[in-house]
């Protein structure tokens, strides 16, 4: 049988979904912010010194490091997925923030595969550049995720977090005028991971513990 809800009940039970669909989507997005951080400014940290540490064409093997990326990716993606259809509240803003974070994934393997690509089509020399222009363009990416992510969480600290990686992405530039390498750059990578991924990380996770108490 039915129950037939009045005004006021409609409305208590429209807040109440609105409430746990939030709480679900900042859990979600603390694991994220928190795991993602922590793997990428460790492996900007380890390819940094791996730079250091080899010498001659060696060099260029540290740059793989950061394939370990992809399968870590399609890991997350999967168990994120089991998680969402566990989950008793679903709604589009879910759907929507993991096909931004899909998105720009898949934007970013297009853009590392196109400098690739360029590189072994028009030689190293010519398009060298755009090996210094990866690590500015994934920063502004990520800068935009985070944004969109931290309006629709409505938590300003993942906002914050975005205009740390925007930040992030011009100073990575600037550090090529004072030493024309991308070792820098990745500590800037990983000073932007600190500040745009884990502490607001950290501080949803400690916003969520404080609710639970």
């Amino acid at each position: 049988m039915e129950k037939n809800f009045n005004e006021q009940e409609s409305l208590q039970l429209i807040t109440e979904m609105i409430t746990r669909a939030r709480s679900n989507f900042q859990r979600t997005s603390r694991r994220t912010t928190l795991l993602w951080g922590y793997i990428i400014a460790i492996l900007a940290l380890a390819n940094f010194a791996l730079l250091y540490l080899l010498e001659g064409e060696e060099r260029l093997s540290s740059y793989w490091v950061w394939a370990l990326t992809f399968p870590l990716f399609i890991i997350h993606y999967l168990y994120e997925g089991r998680k969402a259809k566990k989950s008793l509240v679903k709604n589009h803003i879910d759907r929507m923030i993991g096909n931004l974070w899909l998105a720009f994934f898949v934007s970013c393997l297009i853009f590392i595969a196109s400098v690739f690509t360029l590189s072994f089509g028009f030689g190293t020399r010519d398009v060298g550049v755009l090996y210094l222009s990866i690590n500015p363009v994934i920063l502004t990416f990520t800068g935009l995720c985070m944004f969109v992510n931290g309006k629709l969480c409505r938590f300003h600290p993942f906002v914050i977090g975005g205009v740390v990686f925007w930040a992030g992405a011009l100073l990575s530039g600037v550090v090529l005028l004072i030493w024309p390498y991308q070792s820098l750059q990745f500590l800037v990578l990983s000073f932007a991971m600190i500040g745009g991924f884990i502490i607001p990380g950290h501080l949803l996770n400690h916003k969520e513990e404080k609710q639970d108490v």
